[in-house]
């Protein structure tokens, strides 16, 4: 079994998994054996092989997104922190850029991004499916030593299924954006933090049904992050009536803006 779980983003039909010791022959049967698991999941979770077609064409639009337009959209977003920032408007959309950001700058010494509340999106890292592979997601729980992530069984790197508490040591890693939430108060971030941290305590499961977003009974990674801020009453997905919410449609949601990119 492969010990470090780190996953590349997959479009089509070939998961690169990242690992020590494993001949070519070993990733391929590995990859292999993951994506059939993954198919079989969704169509089981009530997915038809036409919704899984759409959405590897969505992952393939995000992961080009990211990887042409991602560094781009971080730099814009800095331009705004600075000139809300002259015009004394920073303190009511982004109360974290002056509040916590040398407690952030400090934390990104060590392997921790964000604070409490923040999403943090990967581009890189798969969460449940080998045959979609849209990314990651996760928020920085209470305590910034931990996030709150949700994975499936085969993906996680504690092999439990669902939702967990898992060491934040996102700063580590590449391909990765820590976002903000617009027009936040500090206790929508703490009550952002709480609502993932119940979810891990009860345990709750992984969702395979990608296009199920609404349910509360189980969680794919990018839907606890918008549940948890959806919750506080902001709406963080990108496509608001849609029925899925992708990692990459948190970066790119109106009411989120980057304050940290991984390239």
């Amino acid at each position: 079994m492969i010990n470090k779980q780190t996953f590349k983003s997959v479009l089509c039909s070939t998961l690169l998994i990242t690992g020590i010791g494993f001949s070519q022959q070993a990733f391929a049967a590995e990859s292999n054996s993951l994506e059939k698991e993954a198919i079989k999941q969704h169509k089981i979770s009530g997915m038809s092989d036409k919704e899984i077609t759409e959405l590897i064409k969505t992952a393939k639009e995000d992961r080009k997104f990211a990887e042409t337009k991602g560094d781009e959209l971080y730099k814009k977003d800095q331009k705004e922190f600075k000139q809300l920032e002259t015009s004394g408007q920073i303190d009511k959309l982004y109360p974290k850029y002056k509040v916590e950001k040398n407690k952030i700058s400090a934390l990104s010494t060590k392997k921790y991004m964000g604070t409490k509340g923040d999403v943090l999106v990967s581009y890189e890292i798969n969460s449940g499916s080998a045959s979609i592979g849209v990314g990651h997601a996760a928020i920085v729980a209470q305590n910034s030593s931990n996030t709150v992530e949700s994975w499936a069984k085969s993906y996680s790197p504690k092999k439990q299924d669902g939702v967990r508490k898992y060491p934040n040591t996102w700063n580590t890693k590449k391909k990765v954006y820590g976002l903000w939430v617009k027009g936040s108060s500090n206790a929508k971030y703490i009550g952002a933090a709480k609502y993932a941290e119940k979810q891990a305590s009860n345990k709750k499961p992984y969702n395979w049904n990608f296009l199920n977003k609404n349910t509360t009974k189980s969680f794919y990674c990018s839907q606890l992050a918008w549940r948890a801020w959806k919750n506080q009453g902001i709406d963080i997905d990108n496509i608001k009536w849609d029925t899925i919410v992708t990692p990459m449609e948190l970066v790119k949601s109106n009411n989120t803006k980057i304050f940290k990119h991984n390239k």
